[in-house]
């Protein structure tokens, strides 16, 4: 029997792609004889953590990977013990993911989840057993059939990508960006649909590529020599991942239906909520009027469904630049936020799934709006933007069990979001320079300090990277990023060894943070 002190037991988790598609429509696309049960995913379960290969070879808690993309295994079984320690196997993935796993090397066919899931347990943790060998035989099987070759391009959609969402491109080069999470065929029932979207109200977000350990950031400290000069020069720390993050919007719409279904409108606001659907549909100022004044009283109303009207609010928020410029409709949007921040300021929001939710909603307001915060939160009872921060870091700094992860990720990204705002006006006109050492506002201070210590006792790797982003934008304005980085290292505030034991993207931005900090 093997020694638990000295060995690590390791698992195989495998996972259904078609969500129980295949085992209905592969018969008849591909032939009986080519028929397959799955379109699987494979991924290792080692030392807490759940190990894959996508776009890159990542790993994060099992949970995270379940909760952020709506899918649960439908076999786990052991692999055996492992006398590779942790330090050892993360190691050899690191060295795999600037060779054989590199993220450009995926293939569906050849190179994908069950081939690394096969080497990381055989050659990684040098385990006797891997992955069973029907699902490594099975792009053969469908490939060898009439229709496969044909349904390649399809097939290849299927796929998971790296990690949980952390950028979204609002428009123009949005920078080297990957192919988003696929979109899972989901549980239609309204039940296990809104249990994806309460849970996790960033499943939509799509993944940004992020550096792999082949591409890590250039240390601070070197120092490059004109050709034309003996004079050295700075250089200015390299923050790839930190320079090309866009706005963290929620804008997952699959859920519109069923919060219409439960919340049971008249059929004018009916036939108005279900444009939301339709991303590309346009909206006249009075229909953004219109649905904002349904969904406030919906929200104000505890006899209504208020999860299913903060649902359809969050993307509500989103739909004023899409032709809606009167000014009944900006302020009929900002009545809709205003009172959003009132009732999370004053607690009206018990739940977990709720207060998440109505976090989605000022995230995705700040994200998308270019009006002065003095605006956006202010209102007769005098709270101000300071004050919803603070309400923000008390609850991205809740109790780190399982139950607080979607509110700490959404309050997480309204602080990046936020931090961005804040940062809005940096390149003003071209004609001012800035050398970066403008003294930092009370609002600045709060996001970065405040980030600094949630991130300290963090355990949940996408939260980790939003407050990582907050502070790098941060730290990187070009009014005040000096003063803010001589502030974080004169007070220690910042530790490098947070990144240890998370996932290569929480790593990577560590790097990035420290860089700046010289």
């Amino acid at each position: 029997m093997s020694n638990s002190s000295t060995t690590h037991e390791v698992h195989l988790a495998i996972y259904d792609l078609s969500m129980g598609m295949a085992r209905t429509l592969s018969a008849h696309l591909l032939g009986p004889q080519h028929a397959v049960e799955i379109i699987p995913h494979t991924a290792i379960l080692a030392f807490g953590k759940e190990y894959y290969f996508g776009q890159g070879i990542d790993w994060c808690s099992p949970h995270e990977f379940r909760s952020t993309r709506g899918i649960y295994p439908i076999d786990v079984h052991s692999l055996g013990h492992t006398s590779c320690t942790e330090e050892e196997f993360e190691s050899w993935c690191r060295a795999q993911s600037a060779s054989r796993f590199r993220v450009d090397s995926y293939d569906l066919f050849q190179r994908n989840c069950n081939n690394f899931s096969e080497e990381a347990a055989r050659h990684g943790l040098r385990l006797p057993n891997g992955v069973p060998r029907w699902i490594l035989d099975l792009p053969q099987k469908v490939l060898s059939s009439p229709m496969g070759v044909m349904l390649r391009p399809l097939l290849e959609q299927m796929q998971i990508t790296n990690n949980a969402p952390t950028n979204l491109p609002t428009g123009g080069n949005a920078g080297p960006m990957r192919a988003s999470r696929p979109t899972f065929a989901q549980d239609t029932s309204s039940s296990a649909s809104l249990t994806l979207t309460a849970n996790n109200p960033w499943a939509s977000v799509p993944s940004a590529f992020l550096s792999t350990p082949s591409a890590q950031p250039s240390s601070p400290a070197k120092q490059t020599t004109d050709t034309t000069s003996t004079k050295a020069v700075n250089v200015k720390p390299v923050t790839p991942i930190i320079d090309k993050q866009a706005a963290l919007l929620s804008t997952d719409t699959g859920v519109v239906k069923i919060c219409i279904d439960r919340l049971k409108p008249k059929e004018e606001h009916s036939r108005l909520l279900l444009k939301l659907s339709n991303e590309k549909a346009s909206w006249t100022p009075e229909e953004i009027i219109s649905v904002h004044e349904y969904l406030r009283s919906a929200i104000d109303d505890p006899a209504q469904h208020v999860s299913y009207a903060l649902m359809l609010m969050r993307l509500v928020v989103l739909k004023r630049a899409l032709g809606a410029e009167g000014v009944g409709a900006i302020e009929t949007w900002m009545q809709s936020v205003q009172l959003v921040a009132k009732l999370l300021l004053e607690e009206k929001f018990p739940s977990i799934a709720n207060r998440s939710m109505a976090w989605c909603i000022i995230s995705n307001a700040i994200g998308f709006t270019e009006f002065p915060d003095s605006i956006v939160f202010a209102d007769s009872d005098n709270y101000n933007f300071i004050q919803v921060v603070d309400r923000a870091l008390h609850d991205c700094g809740s109790s780190k069990d399982r139950s607080t992860i979607s509110l700490r990720q959404s309050a997480g990204a309204f602080l990046y979001n936020a931090s961005r705002y804040l940062t809005r006006e940096d390149v003003g006109s071209g004609e001012v320079e800035f050398d970066g050492s403008a003294e930092l506002s009370e609002k600045h201070m709060a996001i970065l300090l405040g980030c600094l210590e949630n991130l300290q006792d963090e355990t949940d790797d996408s939260t980790m990277q939003r407050l990582l982003m907050a502070i790098g934008q941060l730290l990187k304005s070009h009014r005040f990023g000096k003063t803010a980085a001589n502030l974080v290292s004169d007070l220690g505030l910042f530790d490098e060894n947070i990144r240890k034991g998370k996932g290569m993207h929480v790593e990577t931005l560590v790097k990035e943070v420290a860089a700046m900090l010289g």
